[in-house]
């Protein structure tokens, strides 16, 4: 219910194709709805009822209240054999084998390259919402209900594109016209799905309402159906505010329309966002049904087995029951105490004693009661069991039967799935087709899709991819809304078999024919199509492929292509060596160039050398004399010093001596 906001969003003229200038849409009346509902209600009584038994039974409630109570008054054992859900889980098995994958295959030859991708966008929707869990479930409360869908939701997510979530839809919550006989519903006016929901809950989802939902009080006993007293009367708190809240669509003026309401109250109206190739409308519901009988009331696989499983249970109880008791035929006055006699009877180590002359002996007719019990149980086990899948589709009890007997016992149990087969496999394509359609128009922004193929190998795909074109002008790559495909189911073969003789005739015409004829011994395999394909494809690239040449042709041409590869060696290496003896001429007049100019410089350095020397020497002796002058005053003024202090000393000494006496 959250993504309702957005539904509406999408109804904007803009985005469903009208213009401004149409007339303004108009809706039903809230009684109208309402009686329509109630038309389904009072019509499809009996259908409800059917329902909520047939759950029972695939629960194992397969007894009243009353019969319990007669069983446990004749101390008779309550059993349950509950073989209604051995069965219906293995017709779910049984269609999960048959692989029912989405392929587009394209209308035009331009759009050929397109229909991979196509292809590829549907099964990441697929992957992205668990589509293997959910086709199983939806095909399981199928056989039980009778009717099973699937719902479309638009989501705004990450991307900037809404997303598409596929949401559950089970029989217990759906309404429809009562007066459609299709399988599929096509011929339905109007349908939708009523629950019952918290006051608080509804407010948050219209919260401009919720003033008058809270003025709003339902009791349960409007709006009501036989499908709710059942499931939902061990989940409503009457102290506690709930409502019902109907998502009610309905066709008028020849559009799909929507109202969500609660009792006498409209919440949000609108017209459907999902529109097909031809440009109609559709309802976001997409239902099937296991069968539909003369009435127009859809029922599961539950209807014709019930009787059988009654059978089973009662009979079984039965034969229990005789197999635990004990009658006895005795003359009067066989025993003193009846009530002591049965009870030792009974015993498994009880003594009786007999009164001498008296005859008292078991009923040996209590055998013949439980052999015949026994008998019959079998005929009713054998109805359940080779009802659709047999023992022979799953392969047991086979072990001494050929392989021409096991392929008709197993295409004769699918026979009787033939209805249920077909109404499935149509529903998984209008899917399909309706999940195309709703990619192609609201998915105009760039995005990557992740996809896993046979080998588990992840591709990347890129759709919507804006760039530019090599006259610079912005084009969009892989465009999923101008992508003209058709959606089929890509599916395996009607029949699973073993192919038991299709192997032994290929055993017995030997390896030699195997060897000669390998794809039609591939082909005739027990071997999975995902594995037949690859092989098949190499095998017939081979036998395309162009005989191979003489050997003789082949020597030749090798030969010649040898002389031509030594002559251009030859030729090649003549040219190396005419390039490297010029090569070789260029360095040595190079290097003798070089020499020379070495030998100038050398000169011209000796020379300088010379000139350099001689100028060092002249340098030296002026260093040398000037030293010398230099030296030989100094060594005068010393000798001057000398002299100096040599006379005055003397002028000292001479001081100090005595004069003589005048």
């Amino acid at each position: 219910m959250e993504s309702r906001q957005l539904v509406i969003a999408r109804n904007a003229p803009s985005d469903t194709g009208d213009t401004y200038d149409d007339p303004p849409e108009t809706y039903y009346s809230l009684d109208r709805l309402r009686r329509q509902f109630n038309d389904y209600a009072g019509a499809k009584d009996a259908e409800n009822r059917e329902m909520v038994e047939a759950r029972h039974y695939y629960h194992g409630d397969q007894w009243t209240k009353h019969e319990i109570e007669q069983l446990r008054r004749r101390k008779q054992p309550v059993v349950t054999s509950n073989r209604i859900v051995r069965k219906i889980d293995a017709v779910v098995g049984l269609v999960e084998r048959l692989r029912q994958d989405p392929k587009a295959y394209p209308r035009t030859p331009k759009h050929d390259e397109g229909a991979e991708l196509a292809t590829a966008t549907l099964r990441f929707v697929l992957d992205n919402n668990d589509w293997k869990s959910k086709s199983s479930r939806i095909a399981r409360a199928g056989g039980i209900d009778g009717v099973a869908g699937i719902e479309y939701d638009l989501v705004q997510g990450d991307e900037k594109d809404p997303s598409l979530e596929l949401h559950i839809v089970y029989g217990d919550g759906f309404f429809y016209d009562p007066r459609s006989f299709d399988e599929g519903f096509t011929d339905a006016r109007y349908l939708g799905v009523a629950k019952w929901v918290d006051i608080e809950l509804a407010k948050e989802l219209v919260p401009d309402k919720a003033d008058q939902i809270d003025a709003l009080m339902e009791t349960g006993s409007d709006l009501t159906t036989e499908k709710d007293t059942d499931r939902d009367r061990n989940w409503i708190n009457m102290t506690e505010r709930k409502c019902r809240m109907v998502d009610h669509w309905y066709i008028h003026g020849g559009k799909w329309k929507w109202c969500l309401y609660i009792g006498f109250l409209k919440l949000m109206e609108g017209v459907s966002p999902f529109i097909d190739e031809r440009g109609k409308t559709f309802p976001r519901y997409r239902m099937f049904s296991a069968n539909v009988d003369h009435d127009g009331d859809r029922y599961g696989f539950v209807r014709n087995l019930r009787s059988p499983q009654d059978e089973v249970n009662h009979r079984r109880s039965k034969a229990l029951h005789l197999l635990n008791s004990r009658r006895v035929v005795s003359e009067k006055g066989a025993v003193d105490d009846i009530e002591v006699a049965r009870r030792e009877w009974a015993k498994p180590d009880g003594w009786v004693e007999v009164n001498p002359g008296m005859k008292m002996e078991p009923d040996q007719s209590t055998n013949n009661d439980f052999k015949g019990q026994l008998e019959m149980l079998q005929e009713a086990k054998n109805e359940i069991e080779n009802f659709g899948p047999n023992p022979a589709l799953i392969g047991q009890g086979l072990e001494d039967s050929s392989g021409r007997a096991i392929q008709l016992l197993q295409q004769a149990g699918i026979a009787e799935l033939g209805p249920y087969l077909s109404a499935y496999k149509n529903w998984k394509i209008r899917v399909y087709r309706d999940i195309w359609n709703i990619i192609q128009r609201y998915w105009i922004m760039e995005r990557w899709i992740r996809v896993t193929d046979d080998m588990n190998v992840a591709q990347f795909f890129q759709i919507n991819k804006l760039q530019v074109d090599q006259f610079g002008r912005p084009e969009i790559v892989n465009a999923i809304g101008s992508l003209d495909v058709d959606i089929i189911i890509d599916e395996g073969p009607d029949a699973v078999n073993m192919q038991g003789d299709a192997m032994m005739i290929l055993q017995s015409l030997g390896p030699q024919f195997l060897q000669q004829f390998p794809d039609i011994a591939i082909e005739l395999s027990p071997l999975p199509n995902s594995v037949k394909k690859p092989m098949l494809d190499k095998i017939n690239a081979k036998m395309n492929a162009p005989p191979p040449p003489n050997p003789a042709v082949i020597k030749a041409q090798i030969d010649a292509q040898t002389a031509q590869r030594e002559d251009q060696r030859a030729a090649v290496q003549q040219q190396q060596d005419m390039v490297m003896k010029a090569r070789q001429q260029q360095m040595d007049e190079r290097q003798a160039m070089m020499d020379a100019q070495l030998e100038r410089m050398k000169a011209a350095n000796d020379i300088e050398i010379q000139r350099m020397k001689a100028a060092a020497d002249i340098q030296i002796e002026r260093i040398k004399a000037a030293n010398a002058a230099r030296m030989q005053q100094e060594r005068h003024s010393q000798d001057m010093d000398i002299a100096k202090d040599k006379a005055a000393y003397q002028a000292q000494l001479a001081k100090s001596k005595p004069q003589p006496a005048a």
